[in-house]
């Protein structure tokens, strides 16, 4: 076996190419190369579709001293999405199939020929796919919740509500200034370049006197009616509130100043959201989601924790501090590291209700 002295260049690009006719069975677009959820081993999955062990192990070609069989055929098919699986239904088109594994076979072949199997990417890799394996048939079997009681869940929403239900709300910017004469003054100025939102964020960090607003170009955020104000909204004058009600359309500026205590506002609205009301059940699959990650990475720290404490582990400070990291150059790209093997939550789908902006 010829090993290439610093194979990792050619390690990358090889490997780029084997995993890329790892998916060929998708013929190039991405959605095509969907695999469905996995949730029993090969056997059991072959056993289910109606082939024995010996059907499964008959031979459909050999590459070199390696065999392809009836099962890895059935079993890389069958992985597929159901639309996709129908493609490769056609006796014909099995033998379509059959030549990409060929080629998934003479790929890694040459891969191994050239030692790229020690290459430390390839060696992440084989890490990251032992952990996958290890926590999809022993952990996810043994250790790890799969689902929250409802009374929890109820728990949680009612103790959430306000993430849940909001009244209508509004954006606005403003212009703070000391007099009326120069309001009216930015006022005309910004009307005349009415379509222009950069215009008025520049006049807000150039002659706004509220320092808390001014440097975010007079954004006050998002804010209720003065009478259904909540406790985490932003403090808005009551008056510039009523103003930013006012105005119909998002772009709309209040034709004149509002003056309270601080000053004369120039008053811009610019964004609106309508009033939520989300139902449990409407979140109950989302709030779920959330527990079980969070419920699944608490026992799986613990897991780790607890084979720690089995573990002889020794740390050189020194050495670590010889660590060198070199600053990010234009155009490079990073790739996932051994940490995106963690606990998949391919299972754990859908956002945070509340994550609106």
């Amino acid at each position: 076996m010829r090993v290439i002295a610093g194979s990792s260049r050619w390690g990358a690009a090889l490997l780029a190419a084997l995993f890329a006719s790892l998916a060929v069975w998708g013929c190039g677009e991405k959605k095509e190369a969907e695999v469905a959820p996995e949730t029993k081993d090969v056997e059991t999955r072959l056993e289910q579709l109606g082939l024995t062990p010996e059907q499964a192990a008959k031979p459909v070609a050999k590459v070199g001293d390696r065999v392809i069989t009836v099962g890895d055929v059935t079993d890389q098919i069958n992985r597929l999405s159901p639309y996709i699986r129908r493609r490769w239904a056609d006796p014909e088109k099995r033998k379509e199939f059959l030549q990409k594994l060929v080629r998934v076979e003479l790929l890694s072949l040459e891969a191994e020929r050239l030692g790229l199997e020690q290459d430390p990417e390839v060696q992440r890799t084989v890490k990251q796919v032992m952990i996958r394996l290890m926590v999809r048939n022993d952990l996810e079997k043994n250790l790890l919740p799969t689902s929250i009681d409802e009374k929890v869940l109820r728990e949680e929403y009612e103790k959430e509500l306000d993430k849940y239900h909001r009244p209508a709300q509004v954006r606005a910017s403003q212009i703070v200034v000391k007099s009326r004469t120069e309001a009216e003054r930015l006022i005309a100025q910004i009307e005349k370049k009415s379509d222009d939102r950069k215009f008025f964020r520049e006049q807000a960090k150039k002659h706004s006197i509220d320092a808390e607003t001014r440097d975010r170009g007079g954004d006050l955020g998002y804010f209720s009616k003065p009478e259904d104000r909540r406790d985490d909204e932003p403090q808005v004058p009551a008056a510039v509130a009523r103003a930013a009600w006012s105005l119909q359309k998002v772009g709309d500026l209040a034709g004149e100043p509002v003056e309270t205590d601080q000053g004369f506002h120039v008053v811009m609205l610019t964004n609106k959201k309508p009033e939520m009301n989300r139902s449990f059940d409407s979140v109950k699959r989302l709030i779920e989601n959330r527990l079980l990650r969070d419920a699944r990475t608490e026992v799986m720290d613990k897991f780790v924790e607890e084979l720690r404490a089995k573990s002889d582990i020794r740390f050189f400070d020194e050495n670590l501090a010889k660590v060198r990291i070199p600053e990010d150059r234009p155009g490079h790209h990073h790739h996932g590291g051994l940490f995106s093997a963690d606990i998949p939550d391919s299972k754990l789908g859908g956002a945070d209700p509340g994550g609106e902006e």
